[in-house]
């Protein structure tokens, strides 16, 4: 695959997010500084577009598979990144210059959460929940300078959340139109 020139090797690996255009969207929006983590790094796409830069590459998913699927594609690419198997920001140490978070955004019905794979999409029934946990850790390791950025949906209510959030500073960096919804790059940075 071919992204801004850079080719980039990514398998597919059963029960792991594969890259989409809001991966595309979310990479293209980025400004990485040094010291960089992932939360929910899928099948390492990110990251390993970020570790090809020389930059120093944390990934961390939920998702034991993903961790093991990343690790296989940044082997592949002959990049070096750190992997954690972990819920967000539990058993992640340290703080970063750049974190980047695309979430389970999608609202779903009750129940829906145990559907297989549902961890990739399900964002709770309004589609935030994953995202409020998120931003609750994420104070704790982003450096006062650093940068945050994280995928929304205009299918979730992005002013509520932005409200209870005033912490932070929410800078809309891009959008574009998928199906049903706009999706959003956001770049969040401490106040």
């Amino acid at each position: 695959m071919d992204v801004d020139g850079k080719i980039i090797r990514i398998k597919r690996c059963n029960g792991v997010y594969f890259p989409a255009e809001d991966s595309i969207l979310l990479y293209r929006s980025i400004k990485p500084q040094r010291k960089c983590l992932e939360i929910g790094c899928g099948s390492g796409f990110i990251s390993i577009l970020l570790a090809m830069d020389g930059l120093d590459v944390t990934s961390a998913d939920i998702n034991c598979r993903a961790v093991k699927c990343t690790e296989e594609n940044a082997a592949l690419n002959n990049v070096v990144l750190k992997t954690i198997c972990c819920d967000l920001f539990h058993g992640v140490e340290g703080k970063f210059d750049t974190i980047i978070f695309n979430p389970p955004y999608l609202p779903g019905e009750p129940g829906e959460e145990k559907a297989s794979e549902s961890e990739q999409w399900h964002g709770g029934e309004d589609g935030l929940s994953i995202v409020r946990s998120f931003l609750r850790g994420l104070i704790h390791h982003l450096q006062g300078n650093g940068k945050c950025y994280l995928i929304l949906s205009s299918l979730t209510n992005i002013d509520g959340l932005i409200h209870d959030f005033r912490e932070y500073e929410f800078t809309r960096i891009t959008e574009e139109h998928f199906f049903m919804e706009k999706i959003f790059v956001y770049m969040v940075s401490l106040i």
